[in-house]
Formats: C-alpha cells, structure tokens, sequence
C-alpha cells in the first residue's frame, strides 16, 4: 500500500534566506524503472512514475505538497513518454512501440486524475521528436526520408497524412509549443547541412553548415513565419530553448561548436520575429570561478561529458541560463566461478596434472554505477546578450536518472545537488548557503541507493524551487493467510530467510 507520509521543517531563518517550506513521502511497491516530474506552476506539480513492468502510477500534488489525486494506469512500456502537453484541462502523454510503429497516448485530466487511452499504427518511416495533442487529433513534429516533416492524424476518422515541415538539412527538433491563445505552434529545430568531398559519388560527407531555425506554424503544420539563427565566425549553433522576454522579444540560448574545436553557449535576441544579436561564450570563460579552472580540464570537460542546460528564467532584467555536465558511470565487476567436485573442462596432462585440483573461472562485466555529475555554471545576461556574472559550481554527485541538478528561480537564488544534499544560494547578496539533507548517513557507492539523498532540482514558479530524492528500502513479508508448508530439513547452521518485499521511497521538498 502507498502512503503518503508528510514531514514539516521549521528552520531558522536567521542570515538564511532559503528554506525547506515542507517535505512530502510517496511510497511505492517496487524498483520504478523511471520517474518523471513535472511542474505546473500554481496549478501544482504531477509526479510519473513506472511501477512495475506493465503499470505505472501518476499522482497530483498541490503548490502545498498536498495529494490532490492519484491514478494508476496501464502501461506496457519501459521508456519515458517522449514528450507531453499541457492545457487548461489535460495533460497528455505519448508512447512509442516498436520502433515507432505503434503509438499510446494518454490524456489525463487535471482535475481529478482520470484518463482516456487511445493508440494508432504508423508503418511509414518517421523518427517522431515532439508533437501538440488537440481534441481529436495529434500533430507530431520529426523528420522522413524526405526530411523535416508532421504528421498528423485524426482520431476519429483513423487518418494520418505526412506535411513538410518546409525546412532544408538534417533536422532536430529542439522545442515544440502550442500556443492556445493564439492558435500557432512555436518551434525551434537545429538544422545540419551536409556536404560531399566527392559530391558525384556521394562520398566523404561532412557538415557544412549547422544553425537554428525559429518557426512559426499554424495547427495543421502549415509554415507562417521562419527565421534563422545562423553560424557566425566560425560558431554553429547546435540545440536551442525559448524564453518569452514580451508579446514582441524572445531569446533563444543554447549550446555551439566552432571549426576550432570550442564549445559554449549562445545567446541570442529575436524582436518580432527576426534575429537582432548573437553573442557566443566559450566554456572556459563560462567555467571561471574559485579554485581556477585551466584549459586541459576544460578540454576534458568539454570532449567527455554532457552538458545538461537548466530552464532559463528571466527577471530583473537579466537572462540566466547554465547547466551541468553529466557521464555516465560504469565499473568493471569481476566474478569468479568454480568448477565443483574437482572437474576440470580444460584439463592438463603430464606429471603437474591435479585431477583433484578445482579451476576458477573469471568473467569481468561493465555495471552501470550512475550518471557522474562534475560541475556546473550559472550564467546572467542583460537585454543586449552581454555576460553580466557567471559562477561555476562544483559538484561530483553521482545520480541514478538524467536529472536537473542545478536550478535558479526569479529572484536569482540557485539550487544546487551536491552529494545527495540540497544547497540554495544566492550569489548577488554574498549570503551563507543554506544546505538541507535527506538523511545525514553518509553516502558512498555501495549503499547511495538505500539512503534518502536529494537527485535533482527544478524552478517551480516564481521563487519557489521542487526538489526531488529517493531511497530503497526492504521489509519482511509475512503472510498469515499462506498455508504452512512442512519444515525442509536443513544443514546445520543454515538459515531460512524471511521474504522480502522492495519498496521505493520519494521525496518531494518545497524550497523558497
């Protein structure tokens, strides 16, 4: 049985401004292969998690962490839903099979937890990236063989038909957003164009120019407005995310690679629908901070891991924009089998012979440990796109899922996972970090799992942040109903144990 267990920290403020509003448990049978959190601003926030193999529970909670709702569906599938939507009413969720062949979508209402499922074939060939879900049909957004394309397709009529999403080169979608008010989609791809050495031949391919293209689209995917984020100097543009600055101006941020090698991230201002300024930042100017930084680590950095970029939040007139860098971790785990009763598959002849001799066999296999998180930046920019401050954060935590671990909200205070505790900052007021923690165990590799630890962190509304963290914990299982089977005659010495039953805690914190 899942219960909901709710804990109430009364922290003094005193030269600390941040703080542990409240802390909620949520109890679930089993090891979920995944979960998923997803903030809804002043509407709440919804926690998705996998149960088992073919179910997977859903819940609502309130901005007071208290549970609105709770719904348990079926679902046959083992990987994250690829995307989701949000209305006024539903939020929806779409799965994929087989490569793609077979599609699940569930609607789930917002208001009291229940849901509608509906599926639908797709043989023809699209890698599907986002979509917008409407009433009675879906608009995906990915590409064919032809390229950038839609699909789309109606519920009740059980059609589908493929629309060119009318953009050149190797496309990625990078953001997807259907805008009820007024009726358009917003969209942001990242755009390869490729090149041939031997262009008759058709050999030698390599990229000849990346970029990000801004789109505007009405509901059916027919093309309104594009506008394009080109290379500059050398520097691609390579993922992109939007922030609404007005009705008129936007900024798109994201990551680029230049011909020498660098990586870092851009910022760049559109103002009615057209490109006013791109500015780009290398890594090892973002990366500045105490103990300094040099290149070779950089260069590591940069040729190794990941970087995974927080939401961006604007507010007082500043754009702050950053990330983490993640790998993930393996161990080599070597085992060591015996052959028994003196058997030998690969026995020796001649006078060091040992019949009697057992041979151990060795196997040595890669473990996954967890994702690696090394440090991080946050970075602020002003409405012209000039860097304004920038703190790099040092972290080494090691987290079991791909998880923001860095956060800041509107007033710039930034929350932080560092070794399973959760600290919040605020560099422009030169404060004490405030730091919380789930269990003061300590955390090492061989019991990370069992002890409560924070994972990650996101910006919920306006000043308030959602953190989030877990543990395993095992309990005897004792059923009075089974009938009692005859003792089994045991050596001496040999114990029987007892049965146990897996559970997954969650921990959900409201932090301001």
């Amino acid at each position: 049985m899942r219960k909901a267990f709710v804990i109430i920290f009364l922290l003094s403020c005193f030269n600390i401004s941040a703080q542990v509003l409240k802390t909620v448990e949520f109890e679930i049978n089993g090891r979920p292969t995944w979960q998923q959190l997803i903030p809804l601003g002043k509407d709440g926030i919804i926690l998705f998690a996998k149960k088992d193999v073919t179910k997977a529970v859903i819940v609502k909670f309130d901005t007071d962490l208290k549970k609105v709702w709770e719904s348990e569906i079926f679902l046959d599938v083992e990987k994250k839903p690829t995307s989701y939507t949000i209305d006024k009413e539903h939020i929806t969720f779409i799965f994929s099979e087989t490569k793609g062949m077979y599609y699940q979508v569930f609607s789930i209402s917002l208001k009291d937890g229940k849901f509608n499922n509906s599926g639908f074939e797709l043989r023809e060939f699209f890698q599907d990236q986002d979509y917008a879900f409407f009433k009675n049909r879906i608009l995906m957004a990915g590409v064919n063989e032809k390229g950038a394309a839609f699909y789309n397709y109606n519920f009740d009529a059980d059609l589908g038909e493929f629309i060119t999403a009318e953009l050149i080169g190797k496309a990625q979608v990078q953001y997807f957003n259907y805008d009820a008010e007024k009726n358009i989609i917003e969209s942001l791809w990242a755009i390869k164009e490729s090149a041939y050495t031997n262009e008759k031949k058709k050999k030698g391919e390599f990229i000849k120019d990346a970029y990000v293209v801004y789109a505007k689209y009405d509901t059916t995917g027919k093309l309104i407005i594009k506008n394009t984020i080109a290379s500059n100097a050398g520097n691609f543009p390579l993922t992109a995310t939007l922030t609404d600055i007005s009705s008129t101006t936007k900024y798109i941020s994201g990551t680029y690679q230049s011909n020498s090698g660098a990586k870092g991230m851009y910022v760049s201002k559109v103002e009615n629908g057209k490109t006013t300024t791109t500015k780009f930042y290398d890594y090892r100017q973002l990366l500045k901070g105490i103990p300094p930084i040099d290149d070779a680590t950089v260069k590591k950095i940069i040729d190794n891991f990941v970087l995974l970029p927080i939401r961006p939040v604007f507010g007082q007139n500043t754009l702050t924009i950053g990330g983490t860098f993640f790998q993930a971790n393996f161990q080599t785990v070597t085992t060591s089998t015996p052959y028994y009763n003196g058997y030998d598959p690969y026995p020796s002849y001649g006078r060091y012979a040992n019949s009697n001799y057992n041979y151990p066999r060795t196997q040595s296999k890669q473990v996954f440990k967890g994702y690696n998180y090394l440090n991080g930046f946050v970075a602020s920019f002003d409405l012209d796109g000039n860097l304004v401050s920038q703190h790099r954060i040092d972290m080494n935590l090691i987290s079991p899922q791909v998880q923001e671990a860095i956060a800041v909200s509107e007033d710039k205070s930034t929350a932080v996972c560092i070794k399973g505790a959760l600290t919040v900052n605020n560099f422009a007021e030169f404060a004490r970090p405030a730091t919380y923690k789930l269990s003061d165990e300590p955390i090492d590799v061989k019991n990370s799992q069992f002890v409560a630890n924070y994972h990650g962190v996101r910006n919920w509304y306006e000043n308030y942040f959602i953190a989030d963290g877990s543990r395993i914990k095992f309990e005897a299982i004792k059923d009075l109903d089974a009938p009692k089977e005859k003792p089994n005659k045991r050596k001496k010495g040999q114990q029987q144990l007892p049965q146990t039953n897996i559970k997954k805690i969650i921990y959900l914190s409201k932090v301001q």
